[in-house]
């Protein structure tokens, strides 16, 4: 069996600090809960992501090698990937030594694959330098404890560290006594402790923040007016969300497209969301023709087919419609080829039909690979090399033929064709190593719109925290390429919760889950503490010498969960690195989804 390379979203860095005697907080060691120890009330082993569609992750006492706890990943579906816990280590001090990674895996009944350790080291975004999944020598079948182990070189020019346990095919496997060895000395970790707000950190947010009064769109702006001294001159609002189903955070982020709209001569507002796709939306903001829950639904993503993103659209279109203003509608995505190689073909009939047949042919190669992708689960067996060589004969034949089209045609239609030839290029090379990634492909495409607009444009745009954080652990993410090339230009909204439910794909498919509430160690807890149930924070306003604002120098834990459920999901995170200013609420509620009430 071929070693199956591990395709898994990357959660914020793990670190964890300790206190010095000056009272300064350095890094440490990370602390990694190699033992599975530490668990959450519902069992979820802390400090991990664990899961896999088809597969439960579980802390089990029943049967341990060590201490009191063990993880369990087990099938329970045959609609399945793989199961996995997923954790990272620290690549400064791993780079050129030699790695012994070992543990103890107990397994029943594992059929149709194996369970084993891996470890994986990047170089860059979709680029393995190192890899061992033990898919020649995993156990299998029944089987007790025994301990196996992982052997790398680890090399200079590494660049992130993810390692874990997995389970491919049916059965359970239990993993315990986890150990790292560097140059055969053991990695000693250090249990971080909870940094808990003092009063006057309580103080400094209570006097800092502003307090909103709701999150729903229609209500007066007048607790939002600091927002104009705090946002500038700034062309870029980035507006992230700590969940993809918070229907607090989709309604808020519509009260502040409002605001920025009305108020401050915002024009553009652009979603994580397939660029060609978003045309459709836009048709309809414009001039109220179409059907707008048929244009959102074909954004292909769950996350944005709800009535909150809905109400937003319907807003537009009245804004828009009133003369009060302009309010236009893109996606900055590239995930999905379809639309744009559709595109590209019609304008090619037009305005090159010469090319027409090179194209079909060309394009022909995508959908046969789109479709295989389609109908496997094993990425390995897929052509990506024939679908970029396509995509990128065709995108150049355009970019090369660009001064002939705009003899005949309009210089926006013409660079709209390029652009969708360009998405389809983009959407493999996310897929390839060594090539853009889909936070760099999102950044260029975002700068094309701001390039394809009026000079001065201002622009407001939505995605998860993830993409919009300014600095977000060992690879760029879209935020971090803005921020480079727009400096102060742009501003970065990230968004918090204590406790509530969120829509999200689980165990139950597309539905309502719920998630533990923030803990002391927590960004969260500092505003719980504060008593302020809706706020805003310009993290900009803190400073080491402050004395009620160091706490946010610090790294404490904070929240992330994507599109799956997560029962835990808090890591910790240096937060003034990532955003410029965090919105908060206490408690939260899911998004009104169409697809997950089946509508």
């Amino acid at each position: 069996m071929k070693k199956m390379l591990i395709v898994i979203g990357i959660p914020i860095l793990l670190l964890a600090c300790i206190r010095t005697e000056s009272g300064e907080n350095r890094p440490a060691t990370r602390y990694l809960n190699l033992d599975f120890e530490d668990f959450t009330p519902d069992g979820k082993p802390k400090f991990w992501m664990a899961g896999g569609t088809g597969y439960l992750a579980l802390i089990d006492k029943t049967d341990v090698r060590s201490g009191e706890a063990c993880l369990r990943l087990e099938s329970v579906s045959t609609n399945r990937t793989f199961g996995v816990g997923t954790s990272f280590f620290p690549i400064d001090i791993a780079r050129g030594k030699k790695l012994r990674y070992s543990g103890f895996i107990k397994t029943e009944d594992v059929e149709q694959g194996h369970a084993g350790l891996w470890w994986r080291v990047d170089k860059a975004p979709q680029l393995v330098a190192a890899f061992d999944n033990m898919a020649d020598r995993g156990p299998r079948g029944t089987t007790g404890w025994q301990e196996y182990v992982i052997e790398l070189d680890i090399p200079e020019d590494g660049s992130n560290i993810n390692f874990g346990v997995i389970l491919v095919g049916t059965g359970k496997a239990w993993f315990d006594d986890l150990q790292i060895f560097l140059d055969g000395k053991p990695y000693a970790q250090i249990r971080p402790e909870a940094i808990v707000p003092k009063k006057a950190d309580l103080n400094w947010i209570r006097e800092n923040a502003i307090h909103i009064e709701s999150e729903d769109p229609a209500s007066d702006m007048a607790d939002l007016l600091p927002l104009q001294k705090m946002i500038g001159e700034s062309r870029i609002v980035a507006l992230g969300e700590g969940t993809h189903g918070t229907s607090e955070f989709f309604k808020m982020k519509h009260r502040l497209v409002r605001y920025l709209a009305e108020e401050l001569g915002f024009t553009v507002f652009a979603i994580e969301a397939n660029m060609p796709e978003a045309r459709a939306v836009n048709a309809y903001v414009l001039t109220g023709e179409g059907d707008p829950k048929k244009a959102l639904s074909g954004l292909y993503f769950w996350t944005w087919d709800t009535a909150e993103v809905l109400a937003m659209i319907e807003w537009m279109k009245d804004f828009n419609l009133s003369g009060k203003g302009r309010m236009e509608f893109y996606g900055f995505d590239m995930q999905f080829p379809d639309v744009a190689m559709a595109n590209v073909k019609e304008f090619v009939k037009k305005a090159d039909p010469e090319f027409a047949a090179p194209l079909d042919d060309h394009y022909k190669k995508i959908d046969e690979i789109t479709e295989a992708m389609r109908n496997s689960s094993d990425r390995s067996q897929i052509d990506f090399g024939k679908w970029y060589d396509a995509a990128k004969f065709a995108h150049q034949h355009l970019e090369a033929q660009k001064g002939f089209y705009v003899r005949s045609f309009d210089v926006m239609e013409v660079d709209w064709a390029i652009q969708n030839a360009l998405v389809v290029l983009q959407a493999v090379e996310a897929n390839m190593e060594g090539k853009r990634s889909r936070d760099e492909s999102m950044a260029d495409n975002l700068d094309w719109i701001l390039a394809h607009t009026p000079p001065g444009t201002k622009v407001a745009t939505w995605a998860h925290n993830g993409h919009v954080s300014k600095n977000l652990g060992p690879f760029k993410s879209m935020g971090n390429y803005l921020a480079e090339r727009h400096g102060d230009d742009m501003i970065v909204f990230g968004f918090a919760f204590h406790s509530g439910e969120y829509t999200a794909v689980g165990n139950k498919g597309i539905a309502v889950y719920g998630t533990s509430p923030s803990e002391p160690g927590s960004v969260e807890w500092f505003f719980k503490s504060s008593g302020i149930p809706r706020l805003i924070l310009d993290l900009r306003e803190a400073s080491k010498g402050d004395k009620g604002a160091g706490w946010l120098m610090q790294e404490l834990d904070f929240r992330s969960i994507g599109a799956m459920a997560m029962d835990y999901a808090f890591s910790p995170h240096r937060i003034t690195q990532e955003f410029d200013a965090l919105i908060y609420f206490e408690k939260t509620t899911p998004s009104d989804c169409f697809r997950s009430r089946g509508r």
